[in-house]
């Protein structure tokens, strides 16, 4: 789990709590009674924003949309763009026909979809005569003496649907909150720059794309700027960030900034920010850039540059302003050496992440100057020194003030019980051994966070013990806590957060488990041997809540799960019944469902647009039958779609087509019948793995197929294929571009804390015939390269355009009815592991280049029309003439009949002359 926004807290609690208190001055409330009330314009422009107007289409209109390919109530639709294409078709007869009022046609008299607000949450907002007044709307502020709207909070309203320009007529807004929703807006509308006034703006965890609007840099008086973790892409240029002088609070996390190669000149040029994150960014290695040694922004106080894959001269400029950083985080970047003794000058440093990089040594004795400093996190290093050591380089002030702790190897003193100001232990993986008794805590009554997963220890505390303290997060996997339920457990009732996976558990659930604290949104007991049936789930989490149960032994029917829940695992256990049980919650939160490795059965339910946020389906190994519905191309953000090992059949609707953002699909072993649709390539522009084999699967495979270009694994075994090898195959280019191969397969979902936001990491899985045999890959997944058309009807012959594919590394063309010769050039080939073009009726000789795939450790070649020498080469004479059995005509090594040219001619006597 990788927690973002760790330690900048309490600063972005404090700006936060600073908007929401009543100390700004000039502001209606919804308890006071309003001096004035609001403008009309703004109320207008604010239910605009929330509503959709119906009005039928006008048929000239529709031509429009004909012509233009667009649907005009698409949130898709650019209507800057649509505007420019009016005039552009000024000349043609369409536009005369268009009546006065479609003429004057602009954004804001259209229909467009906006905010749908389905839980009722603006139900104050409304034209009638008693609800008028928008001052006294659901998270609206006006001034006193104008009654203008000067305050929009809509956080964390559940609110979907996209921007309307509308809502940027607020023309003396000067806060604006949206965060924490479920927005799709294909980008920001232009017209948020009119917004002059404003000084706070938060988009934050919504679903925004496009690219970063350079007008921003024309609300010239914005303190705060928060665009964290939506979609943007192709963000080129933060320069308009120059035009921000006022800005003291930047968040950019999550969004791509590869791009971007002047990110610190940016940041120097902000004289007055004190915060500035940007987590998760990709940031352009600064060794790559000249590095400016002068920073301009004095008063930063909270830095965040946390998992970018950053190096160490990095602290050539971070070291200018040292001296008053509060909050620092270089958690996991690639930051080598020794850790500078510099850090000891940041006097001010209250929380110091360091973790997840490749640090090496001990810790420096400067750091005994951090007096201030509260949270202290090395974990996942090379440092090589002890805890004790460790201590005895932060004496001093330390054991006074530190509160957090996570660090480390050695074993697990007891003294760490004496630091009793400590509140947070996080020493998870780390090469800690040893016994964690009572004494570790025993005057540890503040204690707040505590966190020991993957280490070497086992947590043995005694029956009756009673904690002195009240823990928010609870991670202790890996700690050896069974074979029972631990009872310390049941005194804890206000954690949000419980990990006790992998403790080998062998116990049904107690009863008063489920009366733990009704906060949990991370619950996670898998790998473990807990057995019994779930109770409903429905009523058990208030806060939204991320739970895994999987690889244990619980069966009975699926429990009901509640509304709230953003991922639930419940793979591998012994679940049964029917699998339409899932429609009986509607969850628009759900991100992640996994009931893979079961015994449920029943069709794939026809309640999957209920989830419209799922992101990984898998419902592999299990007993389901039936055709995949066509409401699953409603899951228009799915990732990841896993049917594998089930009794589906038909073909594949077209309506998946839609769930553009498909990037694993295992449809595999089951009865899937007719063609491979030829829009897959046409739509599923992401598809990086698709595996359909042991289908019934017949027809030519469609050149549309080479339009997936990021495809690494591309498996049709055993089907009734037909037709010929596309020869458009070297299209696929992330298989022959070197720079591609470290892609990942993993998939980001949310879990939503109560103080936080954490986002886990799903892995795919996939079974696959490697070298010949049925392998389960998962992490080492990302490093396949693979196609297999083996056992199908493939004739014609091998593409010459195939040798493109580089980085190829297993190919299976066996059992099939291809013909011709080996293309020459296969040499080209070298990452090949892995080459089976077996039973086919193939012929001619083996290409010289052959001896050029040094890598080759698994060939089979067998049961063609080959004839000539086999080339020589290490690892041609390195495998069994099995490799080249039933090819009558081939000769040398490894095969015993010697080729005739290398027969000596005989003497009487009958030996070589």
């Amino acid at each position: 789990m990788i927690f973002f926004g760790r330690g900048s807290l309490q600063l972005a609690c404090a700006l936060v709590i600073l908007l929401h208190t009543g100390s700004a001055v000039g502001f209606n409330s919804t308890s006071a009674a309003a001096t004035a009330r609001c403008v009309k314009r703004e109320r207008q422009a604010l239910l605009m924003s929330k509503q959709s107007c119906n009005c039928t289409k006008p048929e000239v209109l529709l031509q429009f949309e004909s012509a233009l390919r667009i649907d005009l109530q698409s949130p898709e639709v650019d209507f800057e763009l649509f505007e420019r294409e009016i005039l552009d078709l000024s000349f043609t007869s369409v536009i005369k026909e268009l009546p006065s009022y479609i003429r004057g046609w602009t954004p804001r008299t259209y229909p467009y979809k906006s905010l749908v607000d389905k839980h009722g949450v603006l139900s104050t907002w409304g034209s009638e005569e008693r609800r008028k007044d928008c001052c006294s709307w659901t998270g609206v502020k006006c001034t006193d003496k104008t009654g203008h709207v000067i305050w929009l909070d809509l956080h964390d309203k559940s609110f979907s649907g996209t921007l309307n320009p509308s809502l940027f007529e607020l023309q003396h807004l000067t806060v604006l909150n949206l965060s924490w929703n479920y927005i799709t807006s294909s980008r920001i509308p232009k017209s948020i720059s009119s917004l002059k006034q404003l000084k706070y703006l938060d988009l934050s965890f919504n679903s925004l794309s496009g690219s970063l609007p350079s007008l921003l840099g024309n609300l010239t008086i914005l303190r705060s700027l928060d665009l964290r973790f939506n979609e943007f892409y192709n963000v080129e240029n933060l320069g308009w960030l120059f035009h921000l002088s006022s800005l003291k609070h930047l968040d950019l996390s999550g969004i791509d900034l590869s791009k971007v190669n002047s990110w610190l000149q940016v940041v120097n040029k902000l004289p007055h920010l004190t915060n500035l994150e940007l987590n998760l960014c990709n940031l352009l290695n600064v060794v790559q850039q000249p590095l400016p040694m002068i920073n301009t922004s004095t008063s930063l106080a909270v830095l965040d540059l946390s998992s970018n894959n950053l190096i160490a001269p990095l602290f050539q400029w971070l070291f200018n302003f040292s001296n008053i950083l509060v909050h620092l985080d270089l958690f996991g970047n690639q930051l080598q050496g020794f850790i500078p003794e510099s850090f000891g000058n940041m006097i001010f440093l209250e929380e110091l992440y360091l973790g997840s990089n490749q640090f090496e040594g001990g810790i420096q004795i400067s750091f005994g100057n951090l007096c201030k400093l509260r949270l202290l996190d090395l974990s996942s290093n090379n440092l090589k020194a002890m805890l004790p050591e460790v201590f005895g380089n932060l004496s001093g002030c330390l054991d006074l003030t530190l509160e957090t702790l996570n660090t480390l190897n050695g074993t697990a003193p007891n003294f760490i019980g004496l630091l009793s100001e400590l509140q947070e232990l996080y020493i998870s993986e780390n090469s800690l051994n040893g016994v964690i008794t009572d004494a570790h805590f025993s005057k540890l009554s503040k204690l707040k966070g505590l966190a020991m997963s993957s280490n070497f220890l086992s947590f043995n505390s005694s029956l009756d013990w009673i904690p002195s303290f009240q823990l928010d997060d609870i991670f202790l996997s890996s700690c050896k806590l069974g074979p029972k339920f631990s009872k310390w457990l049941q005194t804890q009732k206000t954690f949000s957060s419980l990990d006790i996976s992998s403790n080998g558990i062998s116990d049904s659930i107690p009863k008063w488990f489920w009366e733990l604290s009704s906060r949990v949104n991370y619950l996670n007991i898998s790998c473990n041997h807990i057995y019994g049936i779930l109770p409903y789930l429905s009523m058990k989490f208030s806060d939204y809540a991320g739970i895994d149960f999987s690889q244990n032994k619980l069966e009975g029917p699926l429990p009901l799960f509640p509304a709230n829940i953003t991922s639930l695992f419940l793979s591998n256990n012994g679940f049964s019944g029917n699998i339409s049980s899932l429609c009986s919650t509607s969850s628009k939160t759900l991100e992640l469902l996994d009931i893979s490795f079961n015994q449920l059965s029943g069709e794939l339910p026809d309640c999957l647009p209920s989830w419209p946020n799922l992101k990984i389906l898998s419902l592999g190994h299990n007993h389901l039958f039936g055709k995949i519905a066509s409401s699953t191309g409603s899951l228009n953000k799915l990732e990841t779609f896993g049917l594998r090992n089930n009794s589906f059949s038909g073909e594949i609707p077209s309506s998946l087509g839609d769930c553009n953002h498909l990037q694993f699909v295992d449809l595999s072993h089951n009865n899937f019948s007719g063609p491979v649709a030829d829009w897959i390539g046409g739509r599923l522009g992401y598809l990086t793995y698709l595996l359909l084999g042991s289908n019934n699967f017949y027809g030519d495979i469609s050149l549309r197929l080479c339009q997936l270009t990021n495809i690494v694994v591309l498996d049709f075994f055993n089907n009734s294929l037909s037709g010929s090898i596309p020869w458009c195959i070297h299209n696929m280019t992330t298989l022959t571009r070197k720079e591609n191969l470290d892609s990942d397969h993993s998939h980001l979902f949310r879990s939503i804390g109560r103080y936080f936001l954490s986002e886990d990491v799903y892995v795919d899985k996939a079974n696959i015939v490697w070298k010949g045999e049925v392998y389960e890959f998962e992490k080492n997944l990302k490093n396949l390269r693979l196609i297999d058309l083996s056992s199908n009807k493939l004739n014609g012959e091998i593409p010459q355009q195939i040798c493109s594919l580089f980085e190829l590394v297993q190919l299976n063309l066996s059992r099939n009815q291809l013909t011709g010769r080996i293309p020459a050039d296969i040499g080209q080939m070298r990452n090949l592991e892995s080459l089976d073009l077996s039973q086919n009726q193939l012929s001619g000789q083996l290409p010289s280049s052959m001896s050029q795939l040094s890598f080759l450790n698994t060939l089979n070649l067998s049961n063609n029309n080959f004839y000539g020498r086999i080339p020589s080469s290490t690892q041609l004479q390195s495998f069994s003439a099995y490799a080249f059995d039933g090819n009558c005509a081939l000769c040398g090594p490894p095969l015993t009949p010697r080729c005739p040219e290398d027969e000596k001619p005989l003497d009487s006597g009958g030996r070589y002359i």
